[in-house]
């Protein structure tokens, strides 16, 4: 969709930096970060918010965020994980392509949003390399994909 910054970085025009893409979804690091790990999970597909997306593309995009709570909790030692979505404006939904955050958090208290710095980015994206692979698989094993 002309004018969404998340079309925008699914066609590469906008740079992120990407953790996973497959299974006709992206996940990438917010770059307002509220915890260290902040990610974005969206389809590739443009949909308004969670109430415009099919059944399947909710499920795909659903299943990858538990993936990454998993990877969170089980790999990585975060005491705990949101996973949160915002359907329209009211609920404070910002970017109108339907997209689901992952917060992780290490107990050292929220550093409230902020701006991602490239040496955190990093950090980050090393921190889950090892683990990539562990999102297609959860998504393999559940017969999801939110493409066509």
């Amino acid at each position: 969709m002309s004018g969404c910054i998340f079309c925008s970085i699914v066609r590469g025009e906008l740079d992120a930096y990407v953790v996973y893409r497959g299974h006709g979804i992206m996940v990438f690091l917010d770059k307002f970060p509220i915890s260290k790990g902040h990610l974005l999970v969206i389809p590739e597909k443009h949909y308004e918010s969670a109430h415009d997306s099919p059944a399947r593309v909710s499920a795909t995009v659903f299943a990858a965020a538990a993936a990454l709570a998993r990877i969170y909790r089980r790999n990585l030692g975060a005491p705990g994980v949101r996973i949160v979505t915002n359907s329209g404006r009211r609920a404070g939904q910002e970017v109108f392509h339907f997209h689901v955050h992952v917060i992780p958090y290490w107990g050292d208290g929220s550093r409230g949003r902020h701006v991602l710095s490239e040496e955190e980015a990093r950090e980050v994206l090393e921190m889950l390399e090892p683990y990539k692979g562990a999102i297609g698989e959860y998504l393999d094993e559940a017969g999801l994909s939110a493409s066509d």
